[in-house]
């Protein structure tokens, strides 16, 4: 086959694919429909392949592919985020706690205050729990029942620490820097 844009001819040792010019990558079909529009196309899909025969259009599979490969990525790296920011979110929900412990038995205000502070705090600690389950790719399920140990005095601080060393882990694994008040690209 002879290439109608460049003229390359084609040898049986080419390793480019049937349809494509060894030479100058482009497809006979295209480089013949521009030479010759009318009868260009039937012409050299006969010379190429018979007509029984389906040539393969790897470009378009491989743009799927790649357009495949980029979504993955961008939802990696959204799941990502997401565990970063609910991390953040996690450790200042225990050092809220932490605080809130303090100034409940320093008695500094009053008992309805207090109660306000703590649910508060639980709210944020909620927020915090369902972001980094989103970036964890937790059930539903498992979602519900760190939220309800929330309400546990004591073990909703197990349940942010636990929730915060699984986001550490997967975030250093993606590459990110992870310190003391939580994850950094």
């Amino acid at each position: 086959m002879k290439c109608p844009k460049c003229g390359y001819e084609r040898r049986p040792r080419d390793e480019a694919p049937v349809w494509q010019c060894p030479a100058c990558h482009i497809a006979y079909v295209k480089a013949a429909k521009a030479a010759v529009p009318h009868r260009a196309e039937s012409a050299v899909r006969n010379e190429i392949a018979p007509p029984t025969e389906q040539v393969p259009v790897p470009e378009a599979a491989s743009r799927r592919e790649r357009a495949r490969q980029d979504q993955e990525e961008t939802e990696a790296g959204l799941r990502e985020w997401k565990a970063a920011r609910g991390q953040k979110i996690l450790v200042y929900g225990i050092l809220l706690n932490f605080v809130l412990g303090a100034v409940d038995r320093a008695h500094v205000f009053p008992d309805l205050v207090m109660l306000g502070l703590y649910l508060l705090a639980t709210a944020w600690s909620l927020l915090g729990i369902v972001t980094v389950c989103s970036g964890l790719r937790l059930s539903q399920g498992q979602k519900i029942l760190f939220m309800v140990l929330m309400f546990f005095p004591l073990i909703n601080l197990i349940v942010l620490v636990v929730l915060n060393v699984k986001a550490t882990r997967l975030l250093r694994e993606a590459g990110w820097s992870v310190g003391l008040l939580g994850a950094r690209r």
